[in-house]
């Protein structure tokens, strides 16, 4: 009762303080509407919404410049059958999956970064929740209608923590389900998984009466232990899954829509305290169960003649991880953590003054709160984090061959915590960027790029005390427990990033025939980090030599640099893309390799129709190169693997067959044992995936 009472409290108190936000985005949207309806006239033609801002990137011009933001849509997602998010991005280059082979627990590394240093969002929304050896990604990959990756530095346009990157998700929605002239439709899918015999059930209902749409879209997964390659079971990564998402439409006007979404997710797992390892005195058995629950609403406006838009974003997610620790002690142990963020987000666009412009205001709440019971833990901690940005970025086209792109971002943030006192710190950041992209011919486009971005530092790494972990009990010579301790550290400076980027895009037609087509893209890069925030241990004890402490400190530069090759070509019913990525990372203070740097890839995706298209198969190879740019500290050795996966979908577009849909995906098709570098557990073998949809 009495945390409760503390929690409705601070909620009023965070109220009074989201008022001046709250006023700064209500004003710069009505600006931004005064400014659309000031030459909008009754007699504005019908507009037709669909995705006006790139989503990975908040700008309308970013596909006509450059191939930088990286898609994978509804149709790769059903090819490949993936697990996770992070399963749908490992063909890319420069990217790896971390979190070892339990599927709740892994995430996308981009070009050496990832956790805190990629921002995640869903239809809009920041995914704000970080806590230590707990996973990220609450959503079903099979709620989504496609997974878009900004990659490199993206604050101008997002703020904190889009440093290495975004990861955008975009849920269903009527519209990309309803076939022409349908007003009411559904389908319902099972799918089953040879590798921990997985099962996973979908249905959903959705349709359109006059200017409402709807969408409830449901699916019940589970799976037992997994097998790694070579078919060892890896013990305590079984897990049930439930997801809800529920959406409405309603088109008020020709020139306007609202639209609201609602998530749930629940998942319950026994793994240990630190899922990417194996239970051991460090890492405890825990019963884990995570909820997480979204409310995400959208308001549409046009005008200008479709030549502006602006979109209006209220968001609030809860996520709450309860774990239960029944080998501590003879009660057991209590492990809750909370994150609850609150956001608005401002975008506009406008066609106008010979430039395409993005400009808006975001403004978010974080509220973490965390409940710990039993000795030896760290402390309880109740913080928020509260930041507002304001940002412009303009594109400028010169005789259709020569396009400036200069960008600003300022963002103010501000902590605190209720348990230590003088914890209340206030920053500011200014992030520029500017590009360059020259039309040089009609098949080639080149792009000089230049970007700052920063992370402000997270309650957790400013904030948490207590004991982190114990060696043993020592008292039999008078000593007791020997623990390691937080010390919390709230002067953290925020993490600096300036990445510049050279990229060559090439589109060919009509090489081999009059129908093909050739793509193909070169990019070099170069992030330089400041003030990278690092967990340390730190003070080692007199006598035993054990490190008593344990911080997080800002560290001196880090660079990560590197270049990434593509090329995709279509000829009538042959698919085929080739791509390879290297980076390499050092600490500049002694010359040093950096850690968590994706090894070396090439991916060759090679796919072809069959049976007038309704049939198609492919081959998907990663050809993986031994991590051997190793920190001096590291003992491991990351040997050099090859996967090879493979799919097929039939899909019969006429006939009595006409709506079902069957697909075989089969990842690690030759069993390989391999570990993804600098994860400690080997990764999961063959899975052999069937899926059988129908819809009506």
């Amino acid at each position: 009762m009495g945390h409760q009472n503390t929690r409705h409290a601070r909620s009023h108190s965070a109220n009074k303080s989201a008022i001046k936000p709250l006023a700064a985005a209500m004003l710069a949207l009505s600006g931004a509407n005064a400014l659309a309806q000031e030459q909008t006239t009754s007699e504005a033609p019908v507009i037709q919404f669909g995705e006006v801002v790139v989503a990975a990137d908040r700008n309308p011009a970013a596909r006509e410049k450059d191939e930088s933001v990286i898609v994978v849509d509804r149709i790769r997602l059903e090819e490949q059958q993936p697990e996770s998010i992070s399963q749908a991005l490992k063909y890319e280059p420069n990217i790896q999956i971390e979190g070892g082979p339990r599927y709740s627990n892994q995430a996308p590394n981009i070009r050496g970064l990832s956790g805190v240093r990629v921002l995640q969002t869903i239809d809009g929304a920041r995914q704000n929740f970080n806590s230590g050896h707990r996973g990220t990604y609450q959503i079903d990959p099979e709620l989504l209608k496609q997974v878009e990756v900004k990659k490199g530095p993206a604050s101008t346009l997002w703020g904190s923590g889009a440093i290495g990157g975004v990861v955008a998700l975009t849920t269903k929605n009527a519209n990309d389900l309803l076939n022409n002239g349908q007003t009411i439709g559904g389908y319902v899918k099972e799918e089953l998984g040879s590798n921990g015999d997985s099962t996973e059930t979908t249905a959903a209902v959705y349709g359109q009466s006059g200017r409402f749409d709807y969408l409830v879209n449901g699916s019940v997964s589970e799976h037992d232990n997994l097998e790694i390659g070579g078919g060892d079971e890896l013990e305590n990564s079984a897990s049930e899954n439930t997801a809800l998402l529920a959406r409405g439409g309603w088109q008020i006007a020709d020139d306007q829509r609202f639209d609201i979404a609602l998530r749930h997710n629940n998942r319950e797992e026994n793994v240990p305290s630190n899922p990417s390892a194996n239970v051991g005195s460090s890492s405890p058995l825990i019963e884990r169960d995570i909820t997480d629950r979204n409310v995400t609403a959208n308001y549409l406006v046009q005008a200008l003649e479709g030549q502006h838009t602006s979109k209006f974003t209220l968001y609030r997610n809860e996520t709450r991880f309860d774990e239960f620790r029944p080998t501590q002690g003879e009660a057991g142990q209590t492990d809750n953590t909370e994150v609850n963020t609150t956001g608005i987000a401002i975008t506009n666009a406008t066609n106008r003054l010979g430039a395409q412009w993005v400009y808006g205001v975001d403004w978010y709440q974080d509220e973490v709160i965390t409940l710990r019971d039993g000795d030896n833990r760290p402390a309880n901690m109740n913080a928020d984090t509260d930041v507002l940005g304001i940002y412009a970025q303009a594109d400028f086209t010169f005789a259709d061959v020569l396009t400036l792109s200069p960008g600003v971002r300022y963002d103010r943030f501000e902590a605190k915590s209720q348990q230590l006192a003088g914890s209340s710190r206030e920053d500011s950041a200014v992030s520029p960027a500017f590009a360059a992209s020259v039309k040089a011919a009609e098949w080639m486009n080149l792009t000089a790029s230049y970007a700052r971005a920063f992370r402000a530092p997270g309650t957790e790494e400013m904030y948490t005390e207590g004991t982190h972990f114990c060696y043993g009990d020592f008292s039999f010579m008078g000593l007791g427990y020997l623990c390691n301790t937080f010390i919390p550290n709230p002067d953290l400076d925020a993490e600096e990033a300036q990445n510049t980027e050279l990229r060559a895009d090439f589109a060919f037609n009509g090489l081999a025939s009059d129908s093909d087509q050739l793509t193909a893209s070169a990019a070099i890069f170069r992030n330089k980090v400041d003030n990278f925030i690092e967990q340390l241990v730190v003070n080692p004890h007199a006598m035993f030599g054990f490190p008593m402490n344990t911080t997080y400190q800002n560290v001196d530069e880090a660079e990560i640099k590197g270049f990434e090759l593509g090329a995709n070509y279509l000829l009538n019913d042959l698919e085929l893309g080739l791509s390879y990525g290297q980076s390499e990372g050092r600490d500049l203070t002694d010359n040093s390799y950096l850690s968590n740097i994706p090894a070396d890839k090439w991916v060759l995706d090679l796919g072809y129709y069959f049976l007038q298209r309704d049939l198609k198969a492919g081959l998907r190879t990663s050809v993986v190169s031994a991590q051997e740019q190793l920190p001096e500290t590291e003992t491991r050795e990351f040997d050099s693997y090859t996967l090879a996966d493979a799919y097929v979908t039939w899909e019969p577009a006429t006939g009595s067959m006409n709506g079902f849909k069957l697909g075989l995906a089969v990842d690690n098709l030759a069993d390989e044992e391999y570990r993804v570098a600098f994860q400690q557990l080997y990764m999961p073998g063959r899975n052999i995936k069937l899926s059988a949809s129908y819809r009506f």
